[in-house]
């Protein structure tokens, strides 16, 4: 039955499905602030448990084997995995592969977890930064978390062992430090732009560009109507500040190890993982979910445009700006739905109301808000995790992948070939065989393998993905691939055998390791 509250509120407001993106709009009371708690929870707990490998990531074993090259040589300038050792390489997350070994090293595995919190919370807290700076009255705690939970639900894919979430962090803090400055006009804001890309440069160089294009979207008047009523000298005047900031932040950009090479992997990075479509978050939106895409853009689109009717606002021109820009990036590539529910997070929450006067704020009242937001942060890693485990048999998905090919790597170790070459039919192995330490014909990341120069393109990546074109095609291109060792699935290990001539010498239950029979 109604409450005496219920039948006080308008029409809307008493429709259950409706109530739950009204509720931020409803005066406070302990139920609703309850309510949306709650609902931040489930949103971003929802939004981990798609990812359903836990902290672990097709990359992993790439990245610990990177933080430990680090650690335990420097920073390579050549490939130390290749079997061409002149191949050069750019490590453009080198600073987080440092950071994940070192929790691996300090608790294994379940160091890789808590590192994966931390990247939440992080976000998490990034993220409220941005969302208290739209207006001069801070957003209630039930208000915050909702749009937390928002962001999370799509961003959450994201954030596992990929320094992915560094940029999620570097995206709301540049977002935060621009929109204060823009409301205030103090323009010692900006001068935290150069040092956020200077974070994100060393911990994803192939996404600190996203820092100048969106500081840039700041350029822009908050309203389209500044246009009629200023005039070209003081808009000039406005966003003069800006225009100082971002050249400073592309020069910013060149503290990092690799220098010129550094900043221009943002440009290098982009053809060769699109080659025909192979890795399926570089493809379509449409294409790589099915269309199940469909559900991040409706609870990107919706929140936003019933804040928009009921608050009767516009939305800021920069923030629009960024929205648009999000929504076209990840209708090409699947990838960037990270950027699209962020964007679309804080772009709701400049629509709300502030209630929350800050000049009364405690400094213990905003410890405790702080710890509340990293705390519900925490939840939907640690309950991925869980659930992963669970299902695994009491296992991460971390010691299921190495106990699969664990023992086949021993193996090929113990033969003594000096520097051995293996075919895997699945890629994600090469990664394992770089934690290892053995080199590799190539590996996911098809950036690092193509050779630029006179003849055109040579890429060992792109001739593998030719060759997994047909059978013939598998055929010719493993005819040509002169390999000592073949990792391939149980499954698959017959054909190769008769095909090839091989024999199996090892195997585990998914797979199998095989070597010329001759």
């Amino acid at each position: 039955m109604p409450t005496e509250r219920d039948t006080q509120l308008a029409l809307p407001f008493r429709i259950p499905v409706l109530r739950v993106f009204l509720l931020p709009f409803v005066q406070d009371g302990k139920r609703d602030r309850l309510f949306l708690i709650l609902l931040a929870c489930v949103m971003s707990t929802a939004g981990f448990l798609m990812q359903g490998n836990g902290s672990y990531d097709s990359d992993g074993w790439f990245l610990l084997a990177t933080g430990k090259q680090i650690v335990e040589n420097g920073i390579p300038y050549t490939n130390p995995w290749s079997l061409a050792s002149y191949r050069p390489i750019v490590i453009q997350q080198w600073l987080h592969d440092v950071l994940l070994y070192g929790s691996y090293t300090l608790a294994g595995y379940a160091g890789t977890i808590l590192y994966q919190v931390l990247l939440a919370a992080i976000v998490a807290l990034a993220l409220a930064f941005a969302i208290q700076g739209f207006g001069d009255k801070r957003l209630t705690l039930p208000r915050l978390l909702f749009c937390i939970g928002l962001a999370f639900f799509g961003a959450g894919i994201y954030i596992s062992v990929r320094p992915t979430a560094w940029s999620m962090a570097c995206m709301a803090l540049t977002v935060g430090a621009c929109t204060r400055w823009q409301r205030t006009g103090d323009w010692r804001y900006l001068i935290a732009l150069p040092a956020i890309t200077v974070l994100h440069v060393n911990m994803q160089s192939a996404m600190w560009l996203l820092d100048v294009f969106l500081a840039g979207c700041f350029l822009l008047p908050r309203d389209l109507s500044d246009f009629k009523t200023t005039t070209p000298d003081e808009m000039l005047a406005e966003i003069f500040p800006l225009t100082i900031a971002l050249p400073a932040m592309l020069l910013a950009a060149f503290v990092n190890p690799y220098g010129v090479d550094g900043v221009r992997y943002v440009i290098d990075s982009m053809g060769a993982a699109s080659y025909a479509n192979v890795i399926s978050e570089m493809k379509p939106a449409f294409e790589a979910t099915n269309g199940f895409c469909v559900v991040f853009f409706a609870v990107g689109f919706i929140p936003t445009a019933l804040a928009a009717a009921i608050g009767r606002k516009r939305i800021d021109v920069p923030l629009l700006a960024i929205l648009i820009a999000a929504l076209v990036a990840t209708m090409l590539h699947w990838r960037n739905v990270w950027i699209f529910s962020v964007a679309s997070a804080l772009v709701f929450a400049s629509l709300l109301t502030g209630t929350e006067d800050p000049s009364v704020s405690k400094s213990h009242h905003a410890a405790k808000t702080a710890a509340l937001i990293a705390l519900l942060a925490a939840i939907g890693p640690l309950v991925a995790n869980c659930c992963v485990c669970v299902a695994n048999g009491g296992q991460s998905c971390w010691q299921a992948s190495e106990r699969s090919a664990g023992s086949l790597v021993r193996e090929i170790v113990k033969s003594g070939i000096y520097d051995p070459v293996i075919y895997a039919d699945d890629p994600v192995i090469y990664n394992y065989l770089e934690w290892k330490g053995l080199k590799v014909p190539f590996d996911l990341r098809p950036e690092l393998w193509d050779d630029k120069g006179t003849a055109g393109v040579v890429s060992p990546y792109r001739d593998y993905v030719d060759g997994m074109q047909s059978k013939n095609a598998k055929l010719s291109y493993l005819a040509l691939g002169d390999f000592d060792y073949y990792i391939v699935s149980t499954e698959s290990a017959p054909w190769y055998a008769a095909k090839l001539n091989l024999q199996t010498i090892d195997s585990t239950d998914t797979l199998a390791l095989l070597k010329d029979a001759r």
